[in-house]
């Protein structure tokens, strides 16, 4: 049996439902190793134990570089076939360790980013060069891929292995949404579409842009509803704009954490827009069958943009550009797609299953498992 061990920061509550499924496998022994301590405001979550789950303890310098405890020990000591890393330059002894594992025979495997495709010329040679330490590339997104394959890395070894949030959960939760009545948004007493924003409320996420969109076709007497879930420090501000621009129709939820509450929520949507990167919200509001906007500008997104197939389950809309927003906001709710149809992607290919099928591919080379769908 391969013994397969992955080191990472914390335990981030969306891979939960993937590291479980990972862990019960019983034709590999699949061990995870990571640190409990909150890391850039994110805390780690372990909801459930398991004897395969160790601990790290993350040591960070200069706020940037990360030294993690136990790394060492275990690639040292253990048998182990195969060991996958996080694939960051800033874990410092994720370096040693690759030296160790190089020195004794055992396959090396990133799963990340690759690379972003907006690194300055000298950070790329650093990134390209550290990531050409490694065997394999377990990929977020097919852009990543792309540009490794351009800076000469061979496409056998990338495999693009998406994201995925609790997959069985949200199905579940959508078609019992699906069975019912649509309940509409309990804060709003009109019939106008609502659009949705889920997220922190920082200036990163460039509400703004939403909200200038919204008084763009208030003005064109195209009336919204505008649902925002999250609370940050441009919350004050954000509700100052909406006054000022006289925009009523608004709801601010705060943060919220019931997935049965946020479900009704976003399904009972007619549009999620991300006027920022698009991240992990993609996936989120595309399992329960709402389409996701966000801008263009790929050098500025998260890999979860590729979620968004134009016109079908979404839109993309020029960077910064609040009036092109409007413009295609009214264009696509006009459209109104079938929720099952826009929900499509996350059964093909944004899900746990799809994801561990990749992973018992390549860990097993099964030639009977085939990796992608037929």
């Amino acid at each position: 049996m391969k013994s397969v061990y992955y080191f990472t920061n914390i335990f981030p509550k969306y891979r939960e439902s993937i590291w479980k499924l990972l862990i019960e496998e019983s034709r590999y022994d699949f061990n995870i190793f990571f640190s409990t301590q909150e890391l850039n405001g994110i805390k780690s979550c372990n909801s459930f134990k398991s004897k395969k789950f160790h601990s790290v303890k993350n040591y960070i310098f200069k706020s940037r570089l990360i030294w993690q405890t136990n790394v060492i020990k275990t690639v040292c000591k253990k048998k182990i076939d195969i060991v996958i890393f996080m694939g960051e330059m800033n874990v410092i002894s994720t370096w040693l360790a690759i030296i160790i594992c190089k020195f004794r025979a055992i396959e090396i495997w990133f799963w990340g980013h690759g690379i972003y495709g907006n690194e300055s010329e000298l950070k790329k040679f650093f990134r390209l060069s550290f990531l050409k330490l490694a065997d394999k590339h377990l990929l977020y997104e097919k852009r990543a891929e792309q540009i490794l394959i351009k800076n000469g890395f061979q496409k056998k070894n990338l495999e693009i292995v998406y994201n995925s949030l609790d997959y069985e959960l949200q199905k579940k939760l959508f078609e019992k949404l699906e069975s019912k009545k649509p309940s509409g948004i309990p804060h709003f007493k009109n019939d106008y579409p609502t659009l949705l924003f889920i997220g922190r409320l920082t200036q990163q996420k460039k509400l703004e842009i939403l909200i200038r969109a919204v008084k763009e076709l208030d003005k064109s007497n195209y009336k919204v509803n505008l649902l925002i879930i999250g609370d940050g420090n441009e919350r004050d501000r954000l509700i100052w704009l909406l006054a000022k621009l006289r925009l009523n129709n608004f709801y601010i939820c705060g943060s919220l954490y019931d997935e049965h509450e946020i479900s009704s929520l976003i399904y009972n949507s007619d549009l999620c827009v991300s006027p920022g990167n698009v991240g992990l919200t993609a996936i989120h509001s595309l399992s329960y069958g709402t389409a996701v906007a966000s801008h263009n500008n790929f050098n500025n997104q998260m890999p979860e943009v590729e979620t968004i197939i134009q016109g079908v389950n979404g839109f993309l809309f020029k960077e910064g550009d609040s009036l092109d927003l409007a413009i295609k906001i009214k264009s696509f709710l006009e459209f109104k797609p079938d929720k099952k149809k826009v929900r499509q992607i996350i059964e093909e290919k944004y899900n746990i299953h799809y994801q561990k099928r990749i992973f018992d591919q390549l860990i097993l080379n099964d030639p009977n498992n085939p990796i992608h769908n037929p």
